[in-house]
C-alpha cells in the first residue's frame, strides 16, 4: 500500500554547505529516502544534511546513493539517538 508521501509528493528543502544555502526540491520521498532537485549542477559531498525548513529546525542527514549533477538521490540516514 502507498503511502500519501510517496511519488508525487514534493517538498522543498535546503542544503547548508559553509556560507552558502542551495534550494532544492524533495520528489519521490518515503521514509528511507528521497531525490533532490536543484536548479542547477551541485557537487554536493557523499554525506550532507538537508533542511527541511528553512530555519534549520527539521533536518534529515542524507547518504548520497546515485548523482546526475542536478538530482541527486539520497537515503536518510537513522538517528542512533533516542
Amino acid at each position: 500500500m502507498r503511502r500519501p508521501y510517496d511519488r508525487g509528493f514534493t517538498h522543498a528543502g535546503y542544503v547548508k554547505m559553509g556560507q552558502e544555502v542551495y534550494p532544492c526540491t524533495l520528489t519521490d520521498m518515503s521514509l528511507s529516502g528521497a531525490t533532490l532537485n536543484f536548479e542547477g549542477p551541485i557537487d554536493l559531498p557523499d554525506q550532507f544534511t538537508v533542511q527541511l525548513t528553512r530555519d534549520g529546525h527539521v533536518t534529515r542527514r542524507c547518504t548520497v546513493v546515485w548523482n546526475d549533477g542536478v538530482q541527486v538521490g539520497v537515503i536518510f540516514e537513522v538517528d542512533e539517538e533516542g
